[in-house]
């Protein structure tokens, strides 16, 4: 085989950098929504962690996403 010219070399690293120069998912739940992208049962399960994360308690039955979600509770008071 024959070796690459040193156009052939510098068309390879330019391909390679394009390629790594891509933005990625900065999430990784950017990465994973696309596989359920348009399926409501994910977007109620990411409102739901949203709410556990905000707040520290699971929501309340009759809440559902999209629902506002309360401000957290000091630390000194307990949940709801």
């Amino acid at each position: 085989m024959a070796n690459p010219t040193l156009e052939e070399r510098v068309a390879a690293l330019e391909q390679t950098v394009a390629a790594l120069a891509k933005p990625a998912a900065s999430t990784g739940l950017e990465a994973v929504g696309g596989i359920f992208k348009g399926d409501p049962g994910f977007a109620a399960v990411v409102a739901f962690g949203r709410y556990l994360r905000v707040t520290g308690h699971e929501p309340p039955p009759d809440w559902q996403p999209g629902d506002p979600i309360p401000e957290p509770a000091p630390a000194d008071e307990p949940p709801i």
